[in-house]
């Protein structure tokens, strides 16, 4: 009898320790799961910088490096940071940039009608870039003017200043006349901030004679961070606003759709592709108009110097772009802009 008691009691002890190791098991396998059934991918594949605005002032101490622009992965040759084209999956989304952090344009901007005043193919931004040394005119006469030619190529017809990729000059160099020193940037090379303040800052008030005193000059003009910083400024002086456009990646580009017409002179931000999560700006443009289904900028973004790309394209290379802001051509220097363009014709 007492045997059978003392087997019933071992029984017990084992089964109630059995229960207590299952459910301590349990706990630990449980500890580390997602709540509320969300795993780390089940997230939207459209972003909206809505979202993103309140974290879109950039720290002080942290500047954005410079980075060569996108094309072909086969044609981009300068890339100071990434050495695979590869896009994460987390890129190939569709991006809204609908923001609700500038004011409406019809309170900035009341009856303006940017582009009625400017031609695509003849207006002081690519007499900015013809002042380089870019043979526009070479450009136009082998019949390839608004047709996307990839980086590889462009050397090669002779269309090229001799301004390559480089962070050597400020932009703001100027010569003993005050005129924009081309030899100067010739030496010290521009990367795309510096070759943005060239426009903005020397050749519209020096060549143009165009005042842009209205505008904050970037602090850095050799940072893209750094111009992104002074464009935020100018919207808060109220000279530009930001417009809105979708972005999406079709795996062959960037099907990109602005909500309005984007007025020529106009500054696109791009942001590092590889890095979805990051507002920091690392590259700059300038928008020079849309056609034969791109929407082109000038920008100094890889060896080749000033030249066109189109945003469409951006996706490509070692070191991808994705949009990121449009600031719309200044109001403090438009009408100027409109009345040289008037009195050229």
């Amino acid at each position: 009898m007492k045997n059978k008691t003392l087997q019933l009691i071992i029984a017990v002890i084992v089964a109630v320790a059995i229960f207590f190791t299952g459910f301590t098991v349990h706990l630990v396998m449980d500890d580390g799961a997602p709540e509320d059934g969300l795993t780390a991918d089940n997230t939207s594949s459209t972003v909206s910088q809505n979202n993103t605005a309140s974290n879109d002032a950039p720290s002080e101490n942290v500047v954005s490096s410079e980075t060569a622009s996108t094309e072909s992965s086969s044609d981009t040759v300068s890339s100071e940071k990434h050495e695979s084209s590869k896009v994460e999956s987390t890129t190939s989304s569709s991006t809204s940039s609908t923001t609700t952090d500038s004011p409406l344009k019809n309170e900035l901007f009341p009856g303006y009608k940017y582009n009625t005043t400017l031609d695509i193919e003849d207006n002081v931004f690519l007499d900015a870039l013809v002042y380089t040394g870019y043979k526009l005119d070479k450009h136009r006469a082998d019949g390839l003017m608004w047709e996307y030619v990839l980086s590889k190529y462009k050397k090669g017809k002779g269309w090229l200043s001799n301004i390559t990729y480089g962070g050597g000059s400020s932009g703001l160099e100027k010569t003993a006349d005050g005129l924009p020193n081309i030899k100067a940037f010739e030496k010290g090379g521009l990367v795309c901030a510096s070759f943005a303040t060239y426009v903005y800052f020397n050749y519209l008030p020096n060549v143009a004679k165009i005042d842009t005193s209205c505008l904050k000059i970037p602090e850095k003009t050799y940072s893209a961070q750094s111009f992104y910083t002074a464009a935020k400024q100018w919207l808060k002086d109220g000279y530009t606003y930001n417009i809105g456009f979708t972005a999406k990646d079709t795996g062959t580009g960037i099907k990109f759709e602005a909500d309005e017409e984007i007025p020529l002179g106009s500054i696109i931000v791009f942001r590092d592709m590889d890095k979805p999560k990051k507002t920091e700006a690392d590259h700059i443009t300038i928008y020079v108009g849309e056609k034969n289904g791109y929407h082109w900028v000038i920008q100094t973004g890889n060896k080749n110097g000033p030249e066109f790309c189109a945003v469409e394209r951006f996706k490509f290379g070692p070191d991808p772009q994705w949009p990121l802001k449009i600031f719309a051509t200044p109001n403090c220097i438009y009408d100027a802009i409109g009345a040289k363009q008037a009195s050229s014709q």
